[in-house]
């Protein structure tokens, strides 16, 4: 007696556009063991700090919404170890703020790496709370929205591999247009003021925050964030309630501190012109960049400088995102069609593709026994295993 194949179960995935699409993009082999068999990174810095780092952000938003705290605020981080007893320090410090996100993120086994990581993750959001939370803060309407959607399953191999529909979810601050119709010093406002200079009526800015470094305009990222940033867009004007929205704003919170390793990208993206935002030439920003070596003391930015790199201001025009969701439902399809493949075949190396870059790689638990690691890949003779856990 033949017995039928089991097939996949019926259902509507949910994907994060954070924690699956640009995960998947980043690289495909590591987002299948870390999310498809459920596994935690062994080293989690990147999760640690991107959430981390978001973490601090809503915290320090809703104190300030609270109390009205003046700028700027203390920032003195709980030594590592951590002393007992802890110093006496204000409610609004931001160690006192950081000690509470921490303390989550250890709960779910999510520790930083390093003490010079955390120490560089403190230096940013302090950065960023004192120096940007002053014109971000009064702004925000809505913080941490949590936002959904579905859309039509794309079809794999002619037919729907699990479900007709799939979940888009995501979470984003709200700016109302209402902010920002006034005549005003705020360097944010006037930002969007100048990429919004004939937008009428009542309407909505999207805000999400990267714990990264503004990527060259040749670096896939930057086009992969554009693309999440604008599916936000049509995610948040499905609610009937919903405002339309006028333009979506990533901030770039590492460009508010850069570090050496981010500084020296930065050059070459300047000698390679895929840098889209670039200190005027002749500028002390510019002098300073030029004379950097690795090595040296960081050099001293202007706020305006630093600013203008950390924030990226997104076209959300009906023709833009139907591309972004267009582009998002190809991400899907390539995610599902590596489930059903490995499905039929019990084979995950050759179903899910290895692209991570070179950080990706140097941070991946899997790189060991990885088919096609960045130090190797394009190199025929690279070393390439004979065998894996599946």
């Amino acid at each position: 007696m033949l017995l039928p194949a089991r097939e996949l179960p019926f259902e509507v995935p949910s994907y994060s556009l954070t924690g699956d699409i640009l995960a998947f993009q980043t690289c495909g082999l590591q987002y299948r063991y870390y999310s498809g068999s459920s596994l935690p990174p062994s080293r989690p810095v990147q999760i640690w700090t991107g959430e981390f780092v978001h973490g601090a952000l809503e915290d320090a938003y809703r104190l300030w919404r609270e109390r009205q705290f003046p700028f700027p605020w203390p920032s003195n981080p709980t030594p590592f170890p951590a002393p007992n007893p802890l110093p006496q320090r204000a409610e609004n410090d931001i160690g006192v703020i950081g000690d509470r996100v921490e303390a989550r993120l250890a709960a779910s086994g999510k520790r930083p790496r390093n003490r010079d990581a955390r120490e560089a993750v403190y230096r940013r959001v302090t950065s960023a709370i004192n120096e940007l939370g002053p014109h971000l803060f009064p702004l925000i309407t809505a913080a941490e929205e949590r936002i959904s959607g579905t859309r039509a399953m794309p079809e794999i191999e002619g037919r729907v591999a699990r479900g007709d529909r799939y979940e888009l979810t995501g979470i984003v601050d709200v700016i109302s247009s209402v902010q920002l119709g006034r005549e005003t010093t705020n360097p944010l406002v006037r930002m969007l003021q100048g990429h919004l200079p004939n937008r009428a009526g009542v309407f909505d800015i999207i805000v999400d925050y990267k714990a990264s470094r503004r990527p060259g305009s040749a670096d896939s990222f930057w086009v992969n964030q554009q693309w999440q940033v604008q599916t936000y867009a049509w995610l948040r004007e499905q609610s009937a309630t919903a405002n339309p929205i006028g333009a979506g704003v990533i901030v770039y919170v590492d460009e508010l501190a850069p570090s050496a390793t981010e500084l020296t990208a930065f050059k070459k993206e300047l000698e390679a012109g895929t840098a889209d935002v670039a200190p005027p030439v002749g500028s002390a920003d510019w002098y300073a960049i030029q004379r950097w070596r690795s090595g040296a003391e960081l050099p001293e930015l202007t706020f305006d400088f630093r600013v203008n790199r950390a924030v990226r201001i997104i076209s959300v025009s009906r023709v833009d995102v139907d591309a972004a969701v267009h582009a998002i439902d190809g991400v899907v399809e390539r995610i599902e069609a590596s489930a059903v493949r490995e499905f039929n075949t019990g084979d995950i190396l050759a179903n899910w593709s290895a692209c991570g870059g070179e950080t990706t790689c140097v941070a991946c638990d899997f790189r060991t026994f990885c088919p096609e690691p960045h130090a190797h890949r394009g190199n025929p003779h690279g070393p390439r295993p004979a065998s894996a856990p599946g």
